[in-house]
This record gives C-alpha cells, sequence and structure tokens, in this order.
C-alpha cells in the first residue's frame, strides 16, 4: 500500500488520519510477531542439540566422504554430528557415546583401512568395557572380488554386539557400486537415532560445514584432455613407466597432494572382439531390455579383464577340468589363485569347448566397468589447471596371448595427447604433507610410489617449507628406472630434496631393496623421527610396505635400544600422531 502524499509542514486529514493509524497497527502486529519468532528461535537455539557420532574407517577416502554425507543429513534432521576417524577416537571416549554410526571400507584381503587399525585393536582387547548403552549402525564397504567381502564392517558389527551395543539398523554391505546403496542406508538409519529430542527442523550448529560435492564422479566423469604422454622408463627397461598430463579446463576440479585421480577406462576393442567371437554374435547385438549393442556393453559397461566369483563358479560347472575343479573344490583359495594367475575371462571361457553360457547370462556374470585409481604426482599449485599421474602400463603375455592392463594401457595406447579420459578425484585426508612447514618428512616410494613424493616435494617447493625431506627410492636398474632423474637431481641441487637414497635392486649380485637401505641408515632415519619428522610409505601392499613396516620397527628397536614391544608402541604412537601414513594398494 502506498501512503497518500504528506508535505512535512501540512495538518492530517481524515483519510490520511486513517491510513496512518492502519500503519501503525499493522506495524505493532508486525513487530509482535517478530518478537514471537525471535522467541521462539532464542529457545530453540537454546535447546541442545542431540549428538550423534559419526566415525569413519577408510583408505581410499570413500568411507570418509558416505561419514560426511551421514553428517549432512544429520545435520538437515536437528542433530550435532561429530565425524572422526576411527583411529582419532580414544577407546574411553568411544565408551561414552550413546549413538555411533560407522562408514567402514576393507582394505585388503579382509584389512582393517589404516585409520582403524588401532581403534580395533582396542576395540577387540579382552578387556574393552561392555556397551549396553551405545545405539549403532554399520555400514560397510567392499569388493565381491575379494574373498574377505566387507570383512572390516562385519568384524565391527559383531564386536559391538558382542559388547552389549543395540543395533539402530542391521549392517548393510556394500559392493564398489555402492553410492545408492548408501544413501538410502543414511536415509533409513539417521531417523532411527532421533529418540523424540532431535528438534524438529535444522539448527546453526558450530559443527563441521557441508562440503560442497564435485558434480564429476564415477556416474559422471568429467572428459579431460591428456596434454602429454611420455614415456620415463629408458629402453631396455623391463617396466613402461609413463607420465601423464591431464588439462583440468573447465571442470573447478581441484585436489590436494596426496589425492588421487579417477580414470574411467575403456576396454580393448580386441579383447571385445575375441569375446564376441567366442559366443559366435555380432557387435551390432541388442539384447532384450539393453538400450545399447551388445559390442558396446562390452567396451564400455563391463569389467572383462578380471573375471568375477560368480564367472569363475559358472566355468567350473561346465568345464570338465579337472586341475581347476580339483583346486576350486577343495577351498584352497592360494592354489586357486595360482590357477587363475595370468589367466582373463577369456582364457577361463576358453577351458571349455561348449559354451553354455547365453549372452544374458553371460553379462549377468560380468561386474560393472570401475575407475581406477592413481596416486596423483603433481601439485597444483605448482601446475595450475593441471594434474599428473605415473603410471606403469601393464601387459603380459599367455598362452600366446597378449594380455593388457584395463586402464593402464588404455591410458598408454589408446588416449593419444590431445584426447579425452573421464575423470574424478577422490580426497585422501589421511595422507597428507605436515601442516608444519619446518617438520621432517621421510618418504619411502619405490617405482610408480614415487607417484606423491612428487608432488610432496613440488608442494613444499612452493611453500618454501623449511623442512627437510628424505626419499628412499628405487626399481630394477639404475640406467633404466631411474624415473625423474632429472627432476630429483635438481631438486636436491635446490635443496628442497635434502637426501635422496637409491635401492635398485639388480645392479648388484645380491639384491638391495629399500627397506635395505632403511636400516642402513637406521639411526640417521631415527633421529629424524625423534625430531617431529613424518614417515611415509606409497606402493605395493603386499610385500613392500610389509617389508618396510618391519624394517622401520627394526630400525626403532635398534636405535631406540627398545624391546620389541615397546617399539611397537613407538609404531603405534607415530600413527596416533598422524606421523606414520601409509597409500598402499
Amino acid at each position: 500500500m502506498k501512503p497518500p502524499f504528506i508535505p512535512d509542514d501540512a495538518p492530517f486529514t481524515g483519510d490520511q488520519k486513517s491510513w496512518l493509524a492502519g500503519f501503525l497497527a499493522g506495524l505493532q502486529s508486525a513487530k509482535q510477531m517478530a518478537d514471537q519468532k525471535n522467541a521462539s528461535l532464542a529457545a530453540t537455539a537454546g535447546q541442545v542439540a542431540p549428538r550423534l557420532d559419526i566415525l569413519y574407517g577408510s583408505q581410499t577416502g570413500n568411507a570418509e566422504g558416505i561419514a560426511m554425507d551421514a553428517a549432512n543429513v544429520a545435520r538437515s534432521q536437528g542433530f550435532n554430528p561429530v565425524v572422526q576417524g576411527m583411529d582419532d577416537v580414544s577407546i574411553e571416549d568411544f565408551a561414552q557415546m550413546e549413538k555411533v554410526i560407522f562408514s567402514v571400507a576393507t582394505y585388503g584381503e579382509g584389512e582393517m583401512p589404516d585409520n582403524a587399525e588401532l581403534f580395533w585393536q582396542s576395540l577387540s582387547a579382552s578387556d574393552m568395557p561392555k556397551l549396553p548403552d551405545m545405539k549403532f549402525g554399520v555400514l560397510a564397504l567392499g569388493d565381491t572380488g575379494y574373498d574377505e567381502f566387507c570383512q572390516a564392517g562385519k568384524l565391527i558389527d559383531m564386536r559391538l554386539e558382542q559388547l552389549g551395543a543395540t543395533r539402530l539398523v542391521d549392517r548393510v554391505d556394500c559392493d564398489v557400486d555402492f553410492e545408492d546403496m548408501a544413501e538410502e542406508w543414511i536415509n533409513t538409519t539417521i531417523p532411527l537415532a532421533n529418540d523424540g529430542d532431535a528438534v524438529a527442523t535444522a539448527i546453526p550448529l558450530q559443527a563441521e560445514s557441508a562440503v560442497v560435492k564435485s558434480i564429476w564422479n564415477r556416474k559422471n566423469p568429467y572428459p579431460a584432455t591428456v596434454t602429454k604422454n611420455l614415456l620415463l622408463s629408458a629402453e631396455g627397461s623391463a617396466k613402461e613407466i609413463r607420465h601423464f598430463e591431464i588439462d583440468l579446463g573447465d571442470s573447478d576440479l581441484s585436489y590436494e597432494v596426496g589425492d588421487a585421480l579417477n580414470v574411467m577406462p575403456v576396454n580393448d576393442a580386441g579383447l571385445v572382439k575375441s569375446l564376441l567371437a567366442y559366443f559366435s554374435l555380432s557387435a551390432d547385438t541388442v539384447l532384450e531390455g539393453q538400450e545399447r549393442t551388445l559390442g558396446e556393453l562390452l567396451t564400455y559397461k563391463y569389467e572383462i579383464s578380471t573375471p568375477s566369483k560368480e564367472l569363475i563358479a559358472a566355468v567350473e560347472k561346465i568345464a570338465d577340468h579337472d586341475a581347476f575343479s580339483h583346486v576350486f573344490k577343495n577351498g584352497d583359495k592360494e592354489a586357486l589363485a595360482d590357477f587363475l594367475w595370468a589367466k582373463d575371462i577369456l582364457d577361463l571361457l576358453q577351458l571349455t569347448e561348449k559354451v553354455s553360457f547365453t549372452a544374458d547370462e553371460f553379462l549377468g556374470l560380468l561386474k560393472p566397468l570401475q575407475h581406477r585409481a592413481y596416486s596423483i604426482s603433481s601439485s597444483v599449485n605448482k601446475h595450475p589447471g593441471s594434474v599428473h599421474l605415473t603410471v606403469a602400463a601393464v601387459r603380459w603375455s599367455y598362452e600366446s596371448r597378449q594380455h593388457l592392463g584395463v586402464c593402464s594401457t588404455f591410458l598408454a595406447d589408446r588416449v593419444a595427447e590431445g584426447d579425452k579420459a573421464g575423470i574424478f578425484i577422490s580426497t585422501n585426508k589421511s595422507f597428507r604433507i605436515p601442516a608444519d612447514d619446518a617438520a621432517p618428512m621421510i618418504m619411502v616410494g619405490p617405482g610408480t610410489g614415487i607417484a606423491p613424493f612428487r608432488a610432496f616435494l613440488e608442494e613444499r617447493q612452493v611453500r618454501q617449507a623449511t623442512g627437510p625431506n628424505w626419499l628412499f627410492f628405487g626399481d630394477q636398474t639404475r640406467e633404466f628406472d631411474f624415473i625423474y632423474q632429472d627432476e630429483l637431481t635438481a631438486m636436491q641441487e635446490q635443496g628442497v630434496l635434502t637426501r635422496l637414497d637409491l635401492a635398485f635392486s639388480r645392479d648388484q649380485a645380491e639384491k638391495i631393496y629399500v627397506q635395505h637401505k632403511m636400516k642402513q641408515h637406521g639411526a640417521e632415519l631415527f633421529s629424524w623421527l625423534e625430531q617431529g619428522g613424518y614417515f611415509y610409505v606409497c606402493g605395493d601392499a603386499t610385500r613392500m610396505a610389509r617389508d618396510v613396516d618391519q624394517a622401520l620397527a627394526d630400525v626403532i628397536a635398534q636405535h631406540g635400544t627398545m624391546n620389541t614391544e615397546k617399539a611397537t608402541d613407538y609404531v603405534n604412537n607415530l600413527k596416533r600422531e598422524k606421523r606414520y601414513l601409509r597409500d598402499v594398494y
């Protein structure tokens, strides 16, 4: 309503007085409503939002991402969510928690992720107190390609039950396609944590801020341009290690050193053609209920190299192959792994001359084609708008047929400079350089394990960090396999790389590995740790990382004059302080 014009010195008319009275009454009413609303908000703000603890055990960032999603949902429903890595929680504090949900990934063959290992040791100890007042839920992440599927989550779920805690909801076990199941589980579980004491609407809380997710993910990868595809290993090397540079373009993607870049591969056309020939089918075949041709499905949608457990079992039933059936039915996992070694899906199918699968049945036995994660080998602060990878192209021969690594040779052979590949970023907050630029860094990264440490050194260089940096690097031969030699030499000359110890295993009669170099210089290594040094490992988890872990414990025991038990405590304390960090695979 627009008031009638009133000159400053004019007396009020009747209409004007009437309008003014109504206007003032409206103001009073609005003030009363505002006062009531403010009083209500004040009362609500004074109400303590119920706490919901969200704990995660994450190796590559997926479980942590789910925990953050759960926190956002909990916050919107009036909870005060407190998100922590499992090893960040003391067992004493944990025992006092009342409502807890877990997001737990399984690492390797049924192992706890690195940031849950110490928590699990305490939780599974015989003197762990009972938890009768705790209500909990567990979301487990895993891969059905491994025998111990979701084992870490299963163990935590079972142990909490043994300790008398009550489930809010049954555990859910997620395969590699976890997003939809995780979202449904979060939306089901969070309301069950409400005993009627949560407020009905969201309250601004001093808790973790909502993380703005990138639109680029596994289901929607960013089509990035590869600007460099460079062979690093020299001619004569037994390996093929390549350096890739990828333009982030207009994606708004960013990363920190320690993160991983995920690449969505495209299957090899030759293998697709061979599988179609085995089934005597055309690439143009369209199966009932499918929108894409069979050739397109095998190229872009399904994993056609590594056989699933379901396919292995199905082939064994029809193969009439004594050796295969013997190891399969005997339950000897190592013997079965040895039998399947170097065989891909086509090799497995060719164990039998009889094709008894229809195309539909065959597709039903395949797993979805998954992204491959690679440790980022660059600092975005040194290379704005670009991300670098260091990748070993995997190739082998079996039964006179060349076999190719799914993603490594996709990048090496089929993505030329200027071509595009689908990518997205995985955050790994559990593998970061020290916040203190003066802290010493010790890095152990043989082969392509050097990737994140190239990024670490670049980041320290950009920051002009004063802390000393020590790299243990190795491979087969210095002549053919000393990748990034020029860069590392320049970093030494510039004072960025304080010390470089090399272990080339085949340059002498007795093989020398990085763990041997660690022991050789154990006194100084222990001294760096005593000065607050951070110890990092990247590379093969099966052998190298375990050997390095043992070498570290040996160095600490010898040069810290400790027995085995005290050396183990020292290592565990490094882990608690986030000074012993691993990126292993």
